[in-house]
């Protein structure tokens, strides 16, 4: 078996992000019904699967790769005497044994633009194997990404660092003790895709989009930002833990107010965020 990075951390940061964990609970609790059958995939700390538990699931399958994690899950789901209704299952959910037709799956793998985490080649495993069928409620069951042209400076310590950026609700600079990652848009947000989390989606995203500038000024970064809808009227964009914005550098471009621009975009999702290409058409 291959060796995996284990981190405890991340896991437990998604924990106690309160708005992401609440809006995930309160989609738990709409679609969950006594007695559904329902699969945690990615379980991490186990609360998503608490919560399906609590909604009334009968069985619920809780399934974390990391075998750190999956002990500790162990330990949680007896200290809550939920043995019987939560199985956990260590190992990768793309190849464990799980029933055909599940009522719920929940899948928070999300990381903005679902560029390095796994949501779609899991979602495609789960449609693929018939444990996803047409019955199925998924948690989120879509994903929309958009982009925009904008400056943010990349300048630290004296030095010119271009380096990939995320902006964290955290991350603002003055007393925080965190450099801010601030970032002053050129267009609006120009939507990238909307991804049907229900089915099976083209890992490959590659398209040309169009965006005109508001106003004066040098663009020298993508900001790429995204929203999952995880039930009737439930959506989640960027929180602490969750769906941060990525900026991302590009070549310096200067821009007049209302010049129209096409960009290409091209990369794939779970395929990390080296595949991401941006090339920008100034006309």
């Amino acid at each position: 078996m291959d060796e995996i990075w284990s981190s405890t951390d991340l896991p437990y940061q998604c924990l106690i992000d309160v708005e992401r964990t609440t809006a995930l609970g309160r989609a738990i609790q709409a679609l969950v019904r006594p007695g559904s059958v329902v699969l945690d995939a990615g379980a991490g700390t186990g609360i998503l699967s608490f919560f399906a538990a609590q909604a009334g699931a009968s069985k619920v399958y809780a399934v974390e790769m990391d075998p750190l994690l999956a002990v500790y899950l162990r330990r949680s789901v007896s200290a809550n005497g939920l043995e019987s209704i939560i199985e956990v299952v260590q190992g990768d959910v793309q190849q464990a044994a799980l029933p055909p037709g599940v009522d719920v799956v929940i899948c928070e793998m999300m990381d903005t633009g679902l560029m390095d985490e796994q949501q779609i080649p899991v979602i495609n495993s789960l449609v693929a194997r018939g444990v996803i069928a047409a019955h199925t409620q998924v948690i989120p069951n879509r994903y929309e990404t958009f982009i925009e042209l904008g400056w943010t400076d990349f300048r630290y310590y004296g030095f010119t660092i271009l380096t990939p950026k995320h902006q964290w609700s955290d991350f603002v600079g003055g007393s925080s003790g965190w450099l801010a990652s601030e970032f002053q848009p050129l267009t609006t947000p120009t939507p990238l895709g909307s991804f049907d989390l229900t089915r099976q989606n083209n890992r490959t995203v590659d398209v040309r989009v169009s965006a005109v500038a508001l106003g004066e000024g040098e663009a020298n970064a993508v900001r790429i930002s995204g929203r999952a809808h995880l039930a009737e009227g439930i959506v989640l964009g960027a929180t602490k833990a969750v769906n941060g914005n990525k900026l991302m550098p590009t070549a310096p471009l200067p821009l007049a107010e209302g010049q129209e621009l096409t960009l290409a975009i091209h990369y794939e999702m779970g395929g990390s965020l080296g595949s991401l290409r941006v090339e920008v058409d100034a006309g």
